[in-house]
């Protein structure tokens, strides 16, 4: 008998990266300016580490669910 193995639509995907990214870039945020006092570098580094956090966020994700181990 075959289980069926259930997978996530990328729009869930979407909507877990766009999450966790708010969390991130909130915390980065205070991190940057706690070092830089300055709004323009914060705002700067929060864009860029944010933006290539969530590519790779979205394609480890999706990489992930086309792993069927240890689904159930």
């Amino acid at each position: 008998m075959a289980l069926r193995v259930a997978h996530e639509r990328r729009a869930r995907s979407l909507l877990k990266m766009g999450a966790c990214r708010v969390a991130v870039a909130a915390l980065l945020a205070g991190v940057a300016f706690y070092f830089t006092g300055d709004l323009e570098e914060t705002g700067i580094i929060t864009v860029v580490f944010n933006i290539g956090g969530a590519l790779l966020y979205y394609g480890y994700e999706r990489l992930w669910d086309a792993v069927n181990w240890g689904k159930v």
